[in-house]
């Protein structure tokens, strides 16, 4: 079964492959034409049920998607460039000062616990939706939601101890810390 798969995947890669290179060729950079022709042949592969008899119709307009997801990532790109260069420039060179921000906000995530930390980084930075990260924790949708909730409040919490800390100079302990 595998194998007939295989070969037909073959048969319609060799057929169409030229013909979505040069569709895509007309309308990317060129340094962009290689991965939208393999972003395309990827989609066939893993959709290959969903393929028709007449592939090429499909195809193009499969690569006529990855083009314009393409776009829309190099527009995202250049517009975080954009928002970085309108940065005051004082900010931007203050390496110190970003050191001792990016230090702080280790420290507050660090605070967190273990439970907390994992909610977080699924939803803040895997981009999970609570419901999908409920799923991967193995909690309901409520737990997670009120687990998130409760982590995020922390993190505010401990970030504000931490810059309300002089940035200067090294944070000292309290007396009960060196317990």
């Amino acid at each position: 079964m595998r194998e007939a798969r295989e070969a037909a995947f073959a048969a319609l890669f060799r057929c169409h492959h030229a013909a979505v290179r040069r569709y895509a060729a007309r309308r990317a950079w060129p340094d962009a034409v290689d991965d939208v022709v393999a972003q395309t042949f990827l989609i066939a592969w893993r959709r290959f049920e969903d393929v028709p008899a007449d592939a090429l119709p499909w195809l193009l307009r499969t690569a006529g998607n990855c083009l314009a997801n393409h776009r829309r990532g190099a527009s995202r790109g250049a517009a975080l460039l954009e928002r970085l260069r309108a940065e005051p420039a004082a900010a931007a060179t203050d390496e110190h000062a970003r050191r001792q921000h990016r230090d702080a906000i280790v420290r507050a995530f660090a605070s967190l616990s273990d439970a907390e930390r994992d909610v977080v980084m699924l939803v803040e930075w895997d981009g999970l939706s609570p419901a999908a990260a409920a799923h991967a924790l193995g909690l309901n949708a409520a737990q997670c939601r009120t687990r998130l909730y409760r982590a995020r409040r922390a993190l505010r919490r401990a970030l504000g101890t931490e810059l309300s800390t002089p940035l200067s100079t090294p944070r000292q302990r309290n007396v009960h810390d060196a317990a």
